[in-house]
């Protein structure tokens, strides 16, 4: 079945000049996102430390085919992207997954063991649907325009959104000014489909299928998925989050980047990734 949905997935790649690790790192995007997000810090950060890193771009984001047809991408579509990439692989990697892409590697996981696994504001538990509520309750108008960008017939984020309203929804009220002009005009469509299976119960995560070791971490001003959505994917799972301070939803474009990123190469060395 996974071979009659194969499709050109881009993946980035960061190399190390000393590969001081067997086990790469495979980072996966959230929704409107793509490869990108992951390439001016994360990658280098994480390949500066040893390790061969990647981050892949769902179809009909980044540079991966499919952009035409963004949306009616579903679930399932999203998780054999995942598995295409990750059999590209030498080895298994460490999953990170950022918001709709830690969704994603928690279905994955239902299904595969991995060395370990990272979850960035992801989307909870129990789906789309309280995110959804507690947006439109607390900020209507930041969930109004993530409706109406989708529903137009390109990329219309820096024409619709202002920088202060990119900067509530995405980053800390620190974040330069300049660094979010320069990320605006990279956001993009989603899938309503996927919207809209995100919200369904039967693709709700099924988490005591999944084994591999978790870090579960957040961000204290996160409109999307603030703490109390963090900290509920983490007792599922049997653990404790990790939230930090003045940061925004992206966390690894926000301002203090490389607290997350510290924290997580600790906890590699912790559970002994190789």
């Amino acid at each position: 079945m996974l071979e009659e949905k194969l499709m050109k997935i881009e993946i980035v790649s960061r190399h190390p000049e000393r590969k001081m690790h067997q086990t790469p790192i495979l980072f996966v995007h959230g929704a409107f996102a793509g490869a990108w997000c992951w390439e001016e810090y994360f990658l280098p950060y994480f390949a500066e430390h040893g390790y061969v890193s990647h981050a892949l771009s769902f179809r009909g984001h980044g540079e991966s085919e499919g952009n035409e047809r963004v949306w009616f991408n579903s679930i399932p579509d999203y998780i054999d992207d995942l598995i295409q990439a990750i059999r590209d692989m030498e080895r298994p990697p460490v999953l990170v997954g950022h918001s709709m892409g830690g969704w994603i590697v928690q279905k994955h996981l239902e299904s595969f063991e991995r060395p370990g696994a990272v979850l960035l504001a992801s989307i909870p538990p129990a789906g789309l649907t309280p995110v959804f509520m507690r947006m439109l309750w607390h900020h209507p108008t930041l969930f109004q325009k993530i409706y109406w960008i989708n529903m137009l017939p390109k990329n219309m984020w820096e024409h619709v959104a202002t920088l202060q309203e990119m900067r509530d929804l995405f980053f800390t009220k620190k974040m330069p000014t300049t660094s979010i002009e320069k990320y605006l005009p990279l956001f993009q469509r989603e899938s309503y489909r996927v919207m809209w299976d995100l919200a369904r119960f039967k693709f709700l995560p099924q988490s005591w299928k999944v084994k591999t070791p978790l870090l579960v971490m957040g961000a204290a001003d996160d409109v999307i998925i603030p703490p109390e959505f963090v900290n509920s994917t983490a007792r599922l799972h049997n653990t404790q989050a990790h939230i930090f301070s003045d940061m925004g939803h992206a966390m690894m474009l926000d301002r203090d980047w490389q607290e997350p990123a510290d924290r997580m190469l600790n906890w590699f060395d912790e559970i002994g990734i190789d």
